[in-house]
């Protein structure tokens, strides 16, 4: 009884152990659901709303008077940070970097990245509103 499997691996197939091929198949999973988790966490957040341009249409002079407060109370907050929290924020944000780009400049992994950035919205959520 033959326990292997053939899988692609770079475009050719390749007979490799059920084991690894079941592995390889969970790890797949694992990186499509936390690239999903990564979509809902970052994609529009509160935190990117108030960063980004204040739009392109002219909005009514309180909307803008209310944005800037919200900007200038977040820019505050952001200075409150530690070194290496600004330093995170300026990546993601200031210099639009991934997850992944981030976590190899810092030497940690892409959901050490984003455990430490939710914590981050949290704690200038909290301090903004």
């Amino acid at each position: 009884m033959d326990d292997s499997v053939v899988v692609l691996y770079n475009g050719e197939p390749v007979s490799v152990p059920k084991e690894v091929a079941e592995f390889l198949e969970q790890e797949r999973k694992r990186e499509q659901a936390q690239d999903k988790r990564d979509e809902r966490h970052l994609s529009r957040s509160e935190f990117e709303t108030v960063l980004s341009c204040l739009g392109n249409t002219d909005p009514p002079v309180e909307e803008t008077a209310i944005q800037a407060l919200q900007l200038e109370t977040l820019r505050k907050a952001v200075q409150k940070l530690d070194a290496q929290e600004q330093n995170l924020v300026a990546l993601r944000y200031g210099q639009e970097l991934t997850m992944e780009e981030i976590g190899r400049l810092c030497g940690i992994s892409k959901m050490a990245v984003s455990k430490r950035l939710r914590r981050l919205h949290e704690k200038l959520r909290s301090s903004v509103t």
